[in-house]
């Protein structure tokens, strides 16, 4: 077990002197601790909840309030998520689960002297840790989802699908982790007298428009991913129709030169033009004449048009109105 102390409005890590007054504890422990033991009924079944929660939550209790706060992990090849319980009283705050993390979190607002007046001001300078990274992260999804789109309308056919899916698993998770969160503010910054100050009372809903805006922006960057996605595949269904088009053209212009060859490969004695001296220029010039009449019948269908110069046209002029 770790402890750091409020000491002039700041963390401080250790046990807080004994002659100091009202200074409240923040104590990071294993979620094995023996020091749980003396929990309350209500306390131990919300935390037995840790190792399968998935969204951030809250409960009251009669001395305090106790939570989980799971937020996913930024690598997605290692655990899918990271939890921490944490149980809240007026003079204490145990984080409960994830010490590592945790502690690594404390050491940064203690670095950082952010402004830390209770037990409950260190729950939110902690939450509010957590999510820090986030807009920068959003950016950079944003920034990569314009690039893939600005490829996608140039007609490029191959993008990189390593970091669209790694931008994808950066999405994963944040939707629920910004709504529990800011449930937790919202309750946080309306409990009663004791629990938390008028001063973090302002910060708890600060956090929560805070989360509320980082929702709406995670909201837009999933559509446009959706749109992106919605393009990429269209993409691949006008490269896949282009090929089967290639083949029907070519298949049609030698299916009228195939059925002469065949009618002629019976070698029948009493058949027509195999004996002339001018049957066989006869028979490669109308097979000429064939292919190329039907050439100039499929280029005036539009026929010979594979899509490409026309595709990237009317996608960007969508994209166009769309902006």
């Amino acid at each position: 077990m770790r402890i750091w102390h409020i000491d002039d409005g700041g963390l401080k890590e250790g046990a807080p002197a004994v002659n100091a007054k009202s200074s409240a504890r923040i104590e990071v422990l294993a979620a094995d601790d023996a020091s749980l033991g003396g929990v309350g009924h209500d306390a131990q079944e919300v935390l037995r909840q840790l190792p399968h929660a998935a969204i951030p939550f809250m409960e009251h209790l009669p001395s305090g309030a106790v939570g989980v706060i799971a937020a996913p992990s930024e690598d997605p090849h290692a655990a899918p998520r990271e939890r921490m319980g944490f149980l809240l009283e007026c003079d204490r705050i145990r984080f409960i689960g994830a010490p590592d993390a945790c502690c690594r979190a404390l050491t940064a607002l203690e670095h950082d002297r952010a402004p830390i007046q209770s037990a409950a001001g260190a729950l939110c300078a902690l939450m509010r840790y957590t999510v820090r990274e986030h807009p920068a992260a959003l950016s950079k999804v944003r920034s990569d989802l314009e690039e893939l789109e600005e490829r996608l309308l140039e007609g490029y056919g191959r993008v990189d699908r390593r970091r669209m899916m790694a931008d994808i698993h950066r999405m994963l998770g944040l939707d629920t982790l910004y709504q529990g969160m800011s449930d937790i503010a919202g309750e946080l910054s309306e409990s009663g007298e004791g629990l938390v100050l008028d001063g973090d009372r302002l910060r708890f809903r600060a956090l929560g428009r805070q989360l509320d805006r980082l929702a709406a922006r995670l909201e837009s960057l999933q559509d446009y991913s959706l749109q992106l996605n919605s393009l990429y595949q269209e993409g691949i269904d006008i490269r896949q129709n282009t090929v089967m088009q290639w083949l029907t053209v070519v298949t049609t212009i030698f299916m009228p030169m195939t059925f002469i060859t065949g009618w002629y490969g019976m070698n029948f004695p009493n058949m027509v033009l195999p004996h002339a001296d001018w049957g066989y220029p006869l028979v490669v010039a109308v097979c000429i004449i064939i292919a190329v009449l039907e050439i100039l019948y499929f280029q005036r269908r539009g026929w010979l048009h594979f899509g490409g110069r026309a595709r990237k046209r009317r996608s960007r002029e969508h994209y166009g109105k769309r902006a």
